[in-house]
């Protein structure tokens, strides 16, 4: 589901890039062997950009193991199949289809070479046995965009439902491999560097850009809006509930506009926590320097711009990553109320959690 950084492409990678027209078979299908087991899940990558890949990381395999490479000028797409139920988009400019190992933390780096620049992600997530998903990688301007999705056969249509994927990290890993550094030291606190890193956080340019947002309006369903949408529903289902479904249906959509009024505090919460981590591997001269509070400082926020550049982006990641765990938490409660007052076995489209 998140945006990712646009790094710069070096000269090593162009040659690498270009190479791929003479490995033949190699190319095409990597060096990923599939999970064999019956409770395989299954995950479809669909590339909508240029010489797109995606990698597969897990503990014993922290330098990665590849799965081939779409939409290359030299390189015909790779063949790989898994026989998946839902089929892919019509759009879908390329695709390929892995079988992952079920209930094992895995991780993913996903990358695409546009002109002079590359741009990718490293993320990771637990696929749930005999579950078939579809992992989405498009770049729009200078932004990358990756969606996760789960997705089902229901009642004969295609459903495809969000998933929430991490960026924490690797423990398993780290320092094994250039994709998982071990984290720097982290320096103790003392009150001069928390006010130089308060000072920094306060001149980023993600905090600068949303300052006027940050403390969520609300902009939910009215109760009239909420009256409306409780009628509209009793007409479809066409038998009686309770007064209780229905007094727990209007909280139900109340907490999920309260959910979105905090969504912004919550991701500026989480973004200027990471920027403070950080900050906190930099020693007292270098917060100095950056706080424009030294000798011959610099103006307000002078860090370095790839570290403002790898904010911006970590911000909009996790103002996605926010909206995915706030509409799963809205169709779990909706679920679980349906699931109480038995409303499935009799109306078809009720809410379910996929």
């Amino acid at each position: 589901m998140p945006v990712t950084s646009l790094l710069r492409r070096s000269s090593a990678l162009f040659g690498l890039m270009v190479s791929l027209s003479g490995l033949g078979g190699c190319a095409l299908t990597g060096t990923y062997q599939d999970a064999t087991g019956p409770d395989a899940a299954k995950m479809r990558f669909v590339a909508n950009t240029d010489n797109a890949t995606v990698n597969y990381f897990d503990a014993e395999h922290c330098d990665g193991l590849t799965t081939g490479i779409l939409n290359n000028l030299f390189v015909r797409d790779s063949p790989r199949r898994v026989g998946m139920i839902v089929a892919p988009p019509e759009k879908a400019r390329g695709y390929l289809e892995v079988k992952l190992p079920p209930e094992k933390e895995v991780f993913l780096q996903v990358n695409t070479q546009v002109g002079y620049g590359v741009c990718g992600a490293v993320f990771g997530f637990r696929p749930e046995r005999a579950t078939e998903y579809e992992l989405t990688f498009e770049l729009k301007g200078n932004q990358c965009l990756t969606l996760m999705q789960r997705l089902q056969r229901v009642d004969g249509k295609d459903v495809r439902t969000p998933v929430t994927i991490r960026r924490d990290g690797f423990a398993a890993c780290e320092g094994r491999s250039p994709i998982f550094p071990k984290p720097p030291a982290l320096l103790p606190d003392t009150p001069e560097r928390t006010a130089m890193m308060d000072r920094i956080i306060a001149g980023s340019t993600f905090v600068r850009m949303t300052s006027d947002t940050t403390k969520d309006k609300v902009v939910g369903n009215s109760p009239e809006k909420i009256d409306s949408l409780i009628s509209e529903r009793k007409a479809k289902l066409g038998f009686n509930l309770p007064d209780e479904y229905w007094t727990l249906y209007r909280q139900n959509l109340e907490a999920f506009d309260q959910d979105f009024a905090a969504k912004k505090t919550l991701v500026m919460q989480r973004s200027t926590d990471e920027y403070r981590k950080r900050l906190s591997s930099a020693d007292d001269k270098q917060l100095k320097e950056w706080a424009g509070t030294g000798e011959a400082a610099k103006p307000k926020n002078a860090a370095p711009a790839e570290l403002e550049k790898t904010m911006i982006m970590f911000y909009f990641q996790t103002d996605r990553e926010v909206t995915v765990e706030t509409i799963n938490r809205h169709l779990d409660r909706m679920a679980k109320m349906e699931q109480q007052y038995d409303v499935c076995s009799r109306y078809a489209d009720c809410w379910k959690r996929l």
